[in-house]
């Protein structure tokens, strides 16, 4: 008898160390991939897409003093100009066909961020942000007025200008409030506020924006939450928002939908 009682108080001791080895393992590997995800976020959220050569387009290479950015530059010597930002693995140089007519009475910049096609340097908030106010200082000397129009992570670049200089008109495309509020939706079981350094609040700059302002988003949107576009546009206060969500389109194929081109060129009128 004393044999068998002591065989179950040792099954059960061992029992005991596995499930503490299991639950020390399981919280090891937790850490490692919150510091992964710390470390890599970058790597994560910039995707840089190669240079390309398109025979015929002029560019323009803009040295800040840090990188040096190239800018496709399309309908050269309009009075009226728009910069353009595209998405996280969005080559910008497969638009200018598209824009060369859709913006054909403006001069349209297409802006590579640091570290994509052709330009230098590694991409980060802070050199996005200072990238685009350096292209936008170095333009407005060229004409009237510029509008700004981005595309998903682009949208928080083109927010950040329209909220630091007097930007025309701004369209933003399929955007979102934060990455954190994104990324808590997707990822619930990390702790996404302690882990993301790449804040891009645009829901934060809305309220300074005084820029007449078009939003386009898919309705089929799987990668940013309905619920952090509506939170955007809760945000604005000193200007008009015109609000637009095209049928039967997700985050990447909203261009795709056949009103996407009217909506942009009748609020450019």
């Amino acid at each position: 008898m004393n044999r068998i009682g002591n065989g179950s108080i040792m099954e059960r001791s061992l029992k005991g160390r596995s499930m503490v080895s299991l639950i020390a393992v399981f919280s090891i590997s937790y850490i490692v991939l919150c510091l992964l995800l710390f470390i890599f976020q970058r790597q994560m959220i910039y995707l840089p897409t190669s240079e390309v050569s398109v025979p015929g387009v002029k560019y323009t290479i803009l040295d800040t003093g840090e990188v040096r950015i190239k800018v496709w530059t399309l309908n050269p010597g309009k009075k009226k100009a728009l910069i353009y930002f595209g998405g996280n693995a969005e080559n910008v140089a497969y638009n200018i066909n598209d824009f060369q007519t859709l913006f054909s009475d403006r001069t349209v910049y297409l802006v590579n961020y640091r570290g994509y096609g052709g330009s230098s340097g590694s991409p980060h908030e802070e050199g996005l942000y200072s990238d685009a106010l350096a292209a936008y200082d170095h333009f407005i000397k060229l004409h009237s007025t510029i509008s700004t129009m981005g595309r998903s992570i682009g949208a928080a670049v083109a927010t950040y200008l329209a909220s630091k200089r007097d930007v025309e008109k701004l369209i933003l495309v399929t955007p979102f409030d934060s990455p954190v509020n994104v990324a808590k939706k997707h990822y619930w079981f990390f702790p996404i506020d302690l882990i993301l350094k790449e804040r891009l609040d645009t829901a934060g700059r809305a309220a300074n924006i005084t820029a007449d302002t078009l939003i386009i988003t898919a309705a089929n949107d799987r990668i940013i939450p309905h619920r952090s576009t509506h939170d955007f546009i809760k945000a604005f206060r000193k200007t008009r928002v015109e609000a637009v969500t095209l049928e039967n389109t997700g985050h990447n194929t909203v261009h795709r939908h056949p009103d996407y081109k009217k909506i942009i060129t009748s609020f450019m009128r």
